[in-house]
């Protein structure tokens, strides 16, 4: 028997196991239960039973293995600005809060109001129009 892999998910060492008995090699899932440390993950091996097989089993998991990433689309370039106005509104709106509570509904707080929305739309805006920056990418 022959370590083929580690991983921290299960469900990625049973999808292994289920292509590699595909493809008529046995292999085995060790440790799948030894999850003792109340939520601290642990390492599942998986493992092929006839040491001949380990070198047709590594081939296998590296069709199975995702590509690469690549590099982002273009809609990103817009959509990461908008996702850190949103970021920055949460902030935004609670110092409005804080602010609305010491201070009461007056000119500052309207204007901190004002901005939260320009924030918000703005934000809201670089997201929605991301994707019109992939057309004709595919």
């Amino acid at each position: 028997m022959k370590n083929l892999l580690q991983t921290p998910s299960t469900s990625w060492a049973q999808s292994v196991r289920i292509a590699l008995e595909a493809e008529g090699i046995p292999a085995v899932i060790l440790d799948e239960y030894s999850r003792h440390g109340l939520g601290v993950a642990t390492w599942v091996r998986v493992a092929v039973v006839n040491d001949g097989d380990h070198a047709r089993a590594e081939a296998i998991v590296a069709r199975l293995a995702p590509p690469r990433a690549g590099p982002p689309p273009p809609s990103w370039r817009w959509q990461k600005p908008g996702c850190i106005l949103l970021v920055i509104d949460v902030v935004l709106v609670g110092v409005w809060g804080a602010l609305l509570d010491e201070y009461g509904l007056g000119t500052l707080t309207y204007a901190v109001a004002a901005v939260v929305a320009v924030v918000f739309i703005g934000g809201l805006l670089f997201i929605m129009l991301g994707p019109r920056a992939d057309k004709g990418t595919s």
